[in-house]
């Protein structure tokens, strides 16, 4: 059984405080419950941003948030968990939390949870609305792409358990034994910067940064074991030309 889903909480930004209900305590007050896999947690903000004028309880204060120039905190309460498990958590939180329409808490769930399919697909027209709606969406005009990139930064497989269970998963996966590298290699082969403007605008950036470190680098003085010294720019790029290697094959002293 694949342990992919996790349980969600979206919590009202505008009511911060330590809110308990039962075992379960959250920074913000909550009002929606969810249960899902992959991206379904930001399903409900591509709806609240967009222009559609489907309404609900939860898309509204989302939106009201929005105007505020506030934003929704989501947390995926538990991850890893496999659907009966994601079921049964789901439950338990809005059952000890409190619905808003039984007026016996402050959620926005309309059922008791438990319930939805996995696995279920969208056709290609819904697949393009929502393509076009994601369309441009950068860390930079998007605050939760923002947002999760800062939340992201630094981590590596020694600090940060999912990453390591990413490396974990990838290693040794060659085009040979996974149909998913594969396709990938499939997929870039031939391309170059003449035929592709992915690949240009990589080059382009590259050629930027290369300009950058070259302007920025540091001088250094070098003295060799004859007894030969040198003045040179980027002590870096010597080595990697000619091979020598500091404190071996000279000494090197910053101008």
């Amino acid at each position: 059984m694949n342990n992919i889903f996790y349980v969600y909480v979206y919590m009202d930004t505008r009511k911060p405080g330590i809110f308990v209900y039962g075992e379960f305590q959250f920074d913000f007050e909550p009002f929606y419950i969810g249960k899902g896999s992959k991206k379904q947690w930001l399903s409900h903000l591509v709806v609240a941003y967009s222009k559609t004028s489907y309404k609900s309880y939860r898309i509204n204060i989302i939106r009201k948030l929005q105007r505020l120039g506030l934003e929704p905190e989501i947390v995926k309460y538990k991850e890893n968990l496999s659907e009966k498990e994601a079921f049964d958590l789901e439950k338990k939180l809005i059952k000890e939390i409190g619905r808003i329409d039984l007026k016996n808490g402050p959620l926005t769930n309309l059922t008791d949870g438990g319930e939805g399919s996995s696995g279920c697909k969208c056709s290609k027209e819904k697949a393009a609305r929502i393509s076009k709606k994601l369309k441009g969406r950068t860390k930079e005009n998007f605050s939760y792409l923002r947002r999760g990139g800062a939340k992201r930064k630094g981590r590596t497989k020694e600090t940060h358990p999912g990453v390591a269970r990413m490396a974990k998963k990838l290693t040794g996966r060659i085009k040979e034994t996974h149909p998913g590298v594969a396709r990938g290699a499939e997929k870039q082969r031939g391309k170059t910067k003449e035929n592709d403007p992915g690949k240009a605008r990589m080059a382009e950036k590259m050629k930027e940064k290369m300009k950058d470190n070259e302007n920025t680098a540091k001088i250094w003085n070098l003295t060799f074991p004859d007894g030969t010294r040198k003045i040179i720019k980027n002590l870096k790029k010597f080595c990697r030309k000619t091979g020598l290697k500091k404190n071996k094959d000279f000494r090197a002293v910053r101008n």
